[in-house]
């Protein structure tokens, strides 16, 4: 049973009736004013992401508990939205059941990026070429000639939600975090454009490790909550670096993990930096990083 065109999440966006499928990716029990509990749920299809609540007339925690999460369902309830002209829409689910794998297609729930992944990939690639640093296109080298590394980069997401969470989600993030600084360095010829260009390529790397996701669905794995994806991506470069026949420059070296340890900004913020970003790269870097992460994820918003 394939999902009609208005019951996909990017056309929810009235008031009315709905009765089809969603993966249900995820699912809590929260407890409203009155003290009573009731369900939450993120509900998601190959167009996007929905918040659902469940007010149930019987236990809460007896219905979580036999939700298998991760799984599609057929759902029943009403879109509403909140406040009244917002264009917040969620949905107020009455009631909902599992599917078996005839009564659906898989492709309706797969969320991927929209872009040509070998044009992505080719823009990393030409980038590698043109490098003049033989430390830094022999490092970058190691890792996209490795046919299975590069697949998995190009299939990864680029986080759980909020910007990029879909199939390729991470190809799509690096390619235009490394776009941006192109850009910078035409304003600003004085950085080092090598560095900088291969910052952006890595700077994300370790989210490879970070998820576990299949295709439908994504979540932290434990290394990612242990660990964050900053650490993992720095241990992952200073890996390939000291696995590499000539040795890289120690400063060269402290220059590059500076700038993935230091892009998510000051430490101040609390986004998840160890140190602050100290040189002109690394503040290019940061600011491509959120720029990037902060207009997609506002327009995923407004797009579904």
């Amino acid at each position: 049973m394939l999902k009609k065109e208005d019951d996909f999440i990017e056309k929810l966006n009235t008031v009315r009736r709905i009765k089809t499928s969603f993966v249900i990716a995820s699912a809590t029990i929260k407890t409203a004013r009155n003290g009573k509990d009731y369900l939450e749920f993120s509900l998601t299809d190959k167009t996007g992401e929905i918040t659902a609540r469940m007010f149930p007339n019987r236990d809460a925690q007896d219905i979580f508990e036999n939700i298998n999460q991760k799984s599609i369902y057929l759902i029943n309830g009403n879109v509403d939205e909140f406040p009244r002209n917002s264009q917040n829409f969620s949905i107020k689910v009455d009631s909902f059941q599992p599917l078996e794998e005839d009564e659906y297609h898989l492709d309706d729930f797969i969320r991927t990026c929209q872009k040509d992944p070998e044009e992505l990939i080719q823009e990393i690639m030409t980038t590698i070429d043109h490098m003049e640093n033989p430390y830094l296109k022999k490092l970058l080298q190691e890792f996209f000639n490795d046919p299975e590394f590069a697949q998995a980069f190009s299939t990864a997401p680029s986080a759980k939600i909020y910007h990029h969470n879909y199939q390729g989600g991470l190809l799509e993030h690096t390619v235009e975090v490394l776009k941006i600084c192109k850009t910078a360095c035409q304003l600003f010829p004085q950085l080092d454009k090598e560095l900088l260009y291969t910052g952006a390529i890595l700077h994300d790397v370790g989210k490879l490790r970070a998820y576990d996701y299949d295709l439908i669905s994504i979540d932290i794995s434990n290394e990612g909550k242990m660990l964050d994806h900053l650490f993992i991506s720095a241990n992952m470069v200073k890996e390939k670096i000291d696995s590499l026949d000539e040795d890289m420059p120690e400063n060269l070296q402290t220059q590059l993990l500076h700038l993935i340890l230091s892009h998510h900004g000051e430490v101040r913020n609390g986004w998840g930096s160890p140190v602050d970003p100290k040189t002109p790269e690394a503040v290019a870097l940061h600011h491509a990083d959120n720029l990037d992460a902060k207009v997609k994820g506002l327009l995923q918003k407004i797009n579904g």
